[in-house]
């Protein structure tokens, strides 16, 4: 075979390679086509007949730049370098992974570069359609949850949309109408925002308006937001007004996209709150109740393992009997890298949550425990006050898991008062005294908390099996002599003992005392503590 005939059949090979070939003589650094085969002529557009041009004479300045700095380096440098970059070719296709390799003369310069680089644009087609299905909300083409959460990183502000009473189109009409309202939503959200913005369906009937550039009114935006629904969807064959309700988060710092979306979030709950097609913007220096209470729920369910509960004590004083007649037990939640959390900040979330239940045994067999050490310090009569949820006293069991707790602490039913609220004892009269009926034949002495505030009758005390009133801390405040007269004149025809709460001064003790009113519990015996520094309290 002639050198000729060889030529001709290694380009003829050449040619069926689908990568492309490209072949470049060099003389210094100057750089001339020498070499393409078909893949390169179908990716670049470079043919054979162009042989002995310089990339400037065939390509764009910028793609002739960028071409000539790759392939003289191997020129400089005499050694193959791979380049994983790919770019656009002129022709639009992609150029992908090259490898770039000096050919030697016998002299020892590099006479050739020989270059082998693959047509990416099917694969880079692909990978861009499977882009779009993850990235993308399949039934309005919106960006979806994960391109926010994955692509987005940060953004100058979002909106959080939320469309008001929309379950009821789907309940009404079915979900093939919802869907087409959320269709409608996310067209004319794209036609009001265009490059500066993402769109996002978050989920649901929720969507997100992205700013990429800070936002100087956002009020101003949520009405143009808000103005976008005054026109009427058709479901159908009908008209229907809608409203959305917004939450904006803005960024003021270094936010990432998960942290303003929580703002956004907690700011819609708010506008929500506020009676709906309302928008409210997130202020960090603001109080969120409703976020609070999740945060502090999250926490309770693990307070106790924790030993992040403690009970504080608050002696009650018989002027009568010139001693200590008893302690009540009083919650105190000691929340890990917060601190104190005050009663009112909680209890309430426990009741709703259930969580008073265990809590509340908790409480009472702390209670009952502490007993022990207060008997030394007071004497065998002493008694504990415990206060109990109306949650826990409707709990089929509770009768049984109290006394049961007493026998495991070694503490007499006689021991322990439990402390009822009015709203307590009249949610349900008929199951209430069933259940203070057992309690009290096995011999636990029941109190009525916050005496004069509710709506208790005098009825209601002779048909309970109460032994103890707790007047309220308003009348004690207020010094009605009168009024005070006439509750333990009442309180002793009935044979109840009346404890006063709230005393805070000799003024109020000493007519109390000559009243002949049988506990005093307030400030002015001693402020609720911890047991350890009960002892060193001065009665």
């Amino acid at each position: 075979m002639s050198p000729h005939e060889f030529h001709l059949q290694i380009g003829r090979m050449l040619d069926e390679i689908a990568d492309g070939v490209f072949i470049m003589k060099a003389e210094n650094l100057e750089l001339t086509y020498y070499y393409v085969n078909k893949a390169a002529t179908r990716m670049s557009g470079i043919e054979m007949s162009d042989a002995g041009q310089t990339f400037f004479e065939r390509n764009t300045p910028a793609m002739a730049d960028y071409l000539y700095k790759k392939y003289v380096r191997v020129v400089t440098e005499r050694t193959d370098i791979r380049y994983e970059d790919g770019v656009v070719m002129p022709n639009g296709t992609m150029s992908g992974e090259s490898m770039l390799s000096p050919i030697f003369g016998e002299s020892g310069e590099v006479e050739y570069v020989i270059c082998l680089t693959r047509d990416i644009t099917e694969r880079k087609n692909y990978e861009n359609l499977l882009f779009h299905y993850a990235y993308h909300d399949d039934r309005t083409k919106l960006y979806n949850r994960r391109f926010l959460m994955e692509k987005m990183g940060s953004a100058e502000a979002l909106f959080l949309l939320d469309l008001d009473y929309f379950k009821n189109i789907n309940d009404t009409f079915g979900h093939d109408a919802g869907d087409a309202v959320l269709v409608e939503v996310a067209e004319r959200l794209s036609v009001a925002f265009k490059s500066d913005y993402k769109l996002v369906r978050l989920g649901g009937d929720e969507f997100i308006v992205a700013a990429g550039t800070r936002v100087e009114q956002p009020e101003s935006m949520a009405f143009a937001i808000m103005e976008l629904f005054r026109a009427p969807f058709r479901i159908n064959d009908q008209q229907m007004k809608l409203n959305c309700s917004i939450g904006i988060a803005l960024k003021q710092g270094h936010e990432d996209i998960q942290t303003l979306l929580k703002q956004a979030d907690i700011a819609l709950y708010k506008a929500k709150g506020a009676g709906r097609k309302s928008f409210h913007v997130y202020e960090a220096t603001s109080r969120y109740d409703h976020v609070e209470n999740f945060i502090h729920e999250l926490a309770l369910s693990s307070a106790i393992e924790l030993e992040e509960f403690e009970l504080h004590y608050q002696l009650i004083y018989s002027p009568q009997q010139e001693c200590v007649v008893g302690a009540e037990a009083l919650l105190r939640w000691n929340r890990a890298n917060v601190g104190m959390v005050q009663p009112a900040e909680f209890i309430p979330i426990t009741e709703q949550t259930g969580l008073i239940v265990p809590i509340g045994y908790w409480v009472i067999r702390k209670a009952c425990q502490d007993w022990h050490q207060l008997v030394e310090g007071y004497g065998e009569d002493i008694r504990v006050s415990v206060n109990i949820s109306s949650v826990q006293l409707s709990e089929p069991d509770f009768v049984d898991r109290i006394i049961e707790i007493l026998e495991q602490e070694n503490v007499p039913p006689h021991a322990i008062e439990l402390e009822l609220t009015e709203s307590t004892v009249i949610s349900d009269s008929l199951g209430v005294k069933q259940t203070l009926s057992r309690l009290a034949a096995v011999g636990f002495s029941i109190a009525l908390d916050d005496f004069g505030t509710g709506y208790s009758s005098l009825s209601m005390l002779t048909l309970l099996p109460i032994d103890t009133l707790k007047i309220d801390r308003s009348f004690i405040q207020e010094m009605n002599e009168s009024v005070l007269s006439a509750m333990l004149v009442m309180a002793g025809a009935l044979r109840l003992k009346v404890i006063a709460e709230g005393v805070e001064d000799a003024g109020q003790y000493e007519m109390l005392r000559a009243m002949n009113c049988w506990g005093i519990q307030g400030y002015y015996i001693n402020k609720p503590v911890a047991l350890a520094a009960l002892q060193q309290v001065p009665v």
